[in-house]
């Protein structure tokens, strides 16, 4: 059972939002608002708030891999490359379909290629057995954790999947011509904006106060609150970081669908219309569909059986709890006085190559 319940979904819906603003929505004063929200951090129910930058914003596409690896030691090397490398933003190991990596760069669209060269050369020094490209549209959507479908006496989830997957008959085959449009503003980053952004995807147990940056950056808190206003406007979106574990157990999926082409757009039309509430991120890929899923257990094989019906083919892969690895936006690989990535064949391929050849 999660304690001061009704804060917890306040704060699913507004993690930035302050403590006077959490107050008025529940009915009760600023100092037990912070109260409740101190003992939900103290008992590790949350653990703050966190940014989560949107890659097309600043210039960047996301290049998602399925590294099949044939033993720990490799692993563990491959692990290491992508804390090395510029450019990672998620790894984890999987198992189900195929035993190894799992590992996501965001990149300019043109250095793409050094990525691919950089695989390739995995594959000749026999680091990975094969590796499988997912060929994304950059069509994606996301959902968030809906605690109105969550019993708190019972501690546990009462949404119906039958009752949803009943909707995918009636979607549309087509889609939607409201999909949203991510502007572009890499031309408009600031240096200020990339040290900014360095910070609020580390997370932290407090939404960031404007007057800790004004000093760590030693400008004037005006300036802070102007582009954070402009990162938060454009670029970046909130998410609390609660315990899963804590409030009840998940398992860390991903299923890899091929289908065809209208079997795919209803599915994806499914989830923006009707979103299911749990944390899940939907990609729309050339020849079906990627979907990563934080879900309770006993959905795992319910989503695995409706998908099956409207797939030729459905790869499964579990990913490992404790070896999830979520980068913060790495603030080095961004050339302020040019305003460009610094994402050369250097960067890309052969620094990290060179150090893959240190350690084998």
């Amino acid at each position: 059972m999660i304690p001061y319940f009704s804060l917890f979904q306040e704060l699913q819906k507004n993690p930035t939002a302050n403590f006077s603003t959490l107050a008025g929505e529940l009915g009760i004063t600023d100092k037990t608002a912070k109260a409740h929200y101190d003992f939900l951090l103290k008992n590790e129910y949350i653990a703050g708030v966190r940014a989560k930058y949107i890659p097309e914003s600043i210039g960047l596409q996301t290049n998602t891999y399925i590294l099949t690896v044939p033993d720990m030691k490799r692993v563990e090397i491959l692990e290491k490359l992508g804390d090395e490398h510029f450019f990672t933003t998620f790894r984890n190991r999987v198992m189900g379909n195929t035993q190894g990596l799992f590992i996501q760069f965001d990149l300019p669209p043109d250095s793409a290629k050094y990525l691919d060269d950089l695989m390739l050369k995995l594959e000749e020094y026999n680091l990975v057995e094969k590796y499988e490209k997912i060929p994304s549209t950059n069509l994606k959507l996301g959902t968030s954790p809906e605690f109105t479908f969550f019993n708190n006496e019972n501690t546990e989830w009462v949404w119906s999947i039958s009752k949803w997957f009943k909707k995918y008959e009636k979607i549309s085959e087509g889609l939607p011509d409201d999909i949203p449009k991510i502007q572009n503003v890499q031309k408009r980053i600031k240096p200020l904006d990339i040290q900014l952004l360095a910070e609020i995807t580390k997370g932290s147990e407090y939404h960031h106060k404007q007057i800790d940056f004004a000093r760590k950056f030693d400008v004037s808190p005006v300036q802070i609150t102007r582009r954070l206003n402009f990162l938060n406007t454009n670029v970046v979106k909130y998410r609390l970081l609660y315990s899963r574990a804590k409030i009840q157990a998940v398992d860390l999926v991903l299923f890899r669908g091929k289908c065809a082409e209208e079997r795919k757009t209803k599915l994806y039309n499914l989830i923006k219309k009707n979103p299911v509430p749990f944390d899940t991120g939907f990609e729309l890929l050339e020849d079906g569909f990627l979907w990563r899923m934080n879900i309770p257990p006993a959905y795992t094989s319910l989503f695995g059986e409706y998908l099956w019906k409207i797939c030729a083919r459905l790869n499964f892969y579990k990913f490992d709890h404790n070896r999830s690895m979520l980068y913060y936006f790495y603030d080095k690989n961004f050339d302020t006085e040019n305003n460009q990535w610094k994402a050369s064949r250097k960067e890309v391929f052969n620094q990290p190559l060179d150090w893959i050849k240190k350690k084998i």
